[in-house]
């Protein structure tokens, strides 16, 4: 049983994290807070599943709380790992101007100055 839930937790996770939950929600035109929060599809699918295979009331109620708060620390670090994974990937595709991309410089004759005034028509 626990390997299941564990299986059902991070899936739940995942499933709002990744954005599968918004991408269902928005083609079927219906939104609901409980499929966008990992902590609620993952007490709702743990008790569900906990039920169904017939377990115990008390146990399948108390598999489902602690896998909703162990859900919230998984969507934590998926979080964590998201800025880390952008911050690595902003510093690998920045792209340095180079003089031929910045444009006429300062001491360049055609470039314009601070004190051209615009044409009056």
């Amino acid at each position: 049983m626990v390997r299941e839930v564990a299986l059902i937790t991070v899936s739940a996770v995942l499933f709002v994290q990744m954005g599968l939950s918004a991408a269902i929600q928005e083609v079927i035109h219906l939104r609901s807070v409980i499929a966008s929060c990992p902590k609620c599809v993952s007490f709702w699918s743990v008790l569900a599943y906990c039920i169904l295979t017939e377990r115990g009331v008390i146990v399948s109620v108390a598999a489902s709380f602690i896998c909703a708060y162990v859900a919230q620390w998984i969507a934590l670090a998926y979080d964590a790992l998201a800025l880390l994974y952008n911050s690595i990937y902003e510093s690998i595709t920045e792209t340095q101007d180079t003089p031929a991309d910045a444009g006429p410089g300062p001491d360049c004759p055609d470039a314009p100055s601070a004190t051209d005034e615009v044409s009056q028509m």
